[in-house]
């Protein structure tokens, strides 16, 4: 049985520790600038302009995630483009909406939210009576959960089922966790500004999604429950050799006589505990390697060719290519953005 969340008018009511980014806004312009800085610029039209917005918008922070209450008081159709770092998993309080992400599209209400995934273009309609619960979560974190349960890296953006069922197990278990986040900020605040207690709600959402929602990383989740928990010793000194040697050539020979196994042995038994194969694991190393030099430094000082050369990709082409798959942009899409 679904755990609704009653935020039929406002929040601010009930959860004062939701920041009030406005309420009550008539102004289109005004009401898609502060959404935009929300969420991302984006353009809104309302099908109907006799209809005037009576537009709210309340945020709740906590790690990497935040939870929002988002209102238009009017039909309004929203067209964000393609969400590029973050997802977005919207859930209809009350009215109802009509999603698109990519060549999917659903009907959402108070029993089926959309959870909207980076990398596709995102296209969105909501009727007037519609409340919804937004949560964000950055693709960095979702990066990092992924890491953690898959001992490797994944090579692309995460892209979840549109629809999810929140009468199903699935969709239980994700309203239980946002009722647990909303009760603790009603019953005690001060627990969201703890850090440890705030990593702790951000790894539960992350993990929900992940374990009980259907995405495209799926049967690597139920590979890592079943894959054996202790990889053998040989495996675990051929990820070090790989971290600490990550700009060095290095050929499946030379890692295998650096751990002291044949070659085909230690292929077999990083494919079986990483589910991938070691020159694999090391170009997501480099690949990541890249993409955060990349985020921090100076564009002006960059050259593209050198740093993909220092940090061990020979052929230019063959790095554009793995940055964009893994990534879903390319090298300089990530320096423009750093600017």
């Amino acid at each position: 049985m679904t755990m609704p969340i009653h935020f039929c008018d406002s929040p601010a009511n009930r959860v004062p520790n939701f920041n009030v980014e406005f309420e009550g806004k008539s102004d289109a312009d005004d009401v898609v600038e502060h959404v935009g800085r929300a969420f991302k610029p984006h353009k809104m039209a309302l099908p109907d302009p006799a209809h005037t917005l009576d537009a709210a918008l309340h945020s709740l922070r906590i790690g990497n995630v935040t939870l929002f209450f988002l209102r238009y008081g009017a039909e309004v159709a929203i067209d964000p483009g393609v969400l590029e770092d973050f997802v977005l998993v919207q859930m209809p309080a009350n009215g109802c909406g009509a999603y698109a992400c990519g060549d999917d599209e659903i009907a959402g209400n108070p029993s089926l939210a959309a959870v909207l995934s980076p990398q596709k273009k995102i296209r969105m309609q909501f009727s007037a009576q519609l409340n919804q619960i937004i949560v964000r979560i950055d693709q960095h974190a979702i990066d990092r959960v992924c890491a953690t349960h898959l001992d490797c890296l994944p090579k692309g953006k995460i892209d979840f089922k549109l629809g999810l069922d929140l009468t199903g197990p699935a969709g239980c278990a994700w309203s239980s966790t946002i009722s647990h986040i909303v009760n603790g900020s009603r019953m005690f605040s001060p627990l969201l500004h703890n850090p440890v207690y705030a990593a702790q709600i951000e790894r539960m959402l992350i993990d929900t999604l992940l374990f009980a929602h259907t995405h495209n990383l799926s049967h690597r989740f139920a590979i890592s429950s079943l894959r054996p928990t202790v990889a053998p010793a040989y495996v675990r000194r051929a990820t070090e050799y790989l971290h600490a040697h990550i700009a060095e050539t290095v050929t499946i020979e030379q890692l295998a006589q650096a751990v002291g196994v044949s070659p085909r042995a230690l292929f077999y038994s990083f494919k079986q505990t990483y589910d991938q194969t070691p020159m694999a694991y090391l170009r997501e190393l480099r690949l990541s390697a890249v993409h955060r030099e990349l985020q921090s430094s100076d564009s002006a000082a960059i050259n593209l060719t050198d740093l993909a050369i220092r940090w061990g990709f020979m052929h230019y082409g063959h790095f554009s290519n793995y940055y964009r798959q893994r990534f879903g942009q390319r090298p300089q899409d990530t320096l423009s953005m750093a600017r």
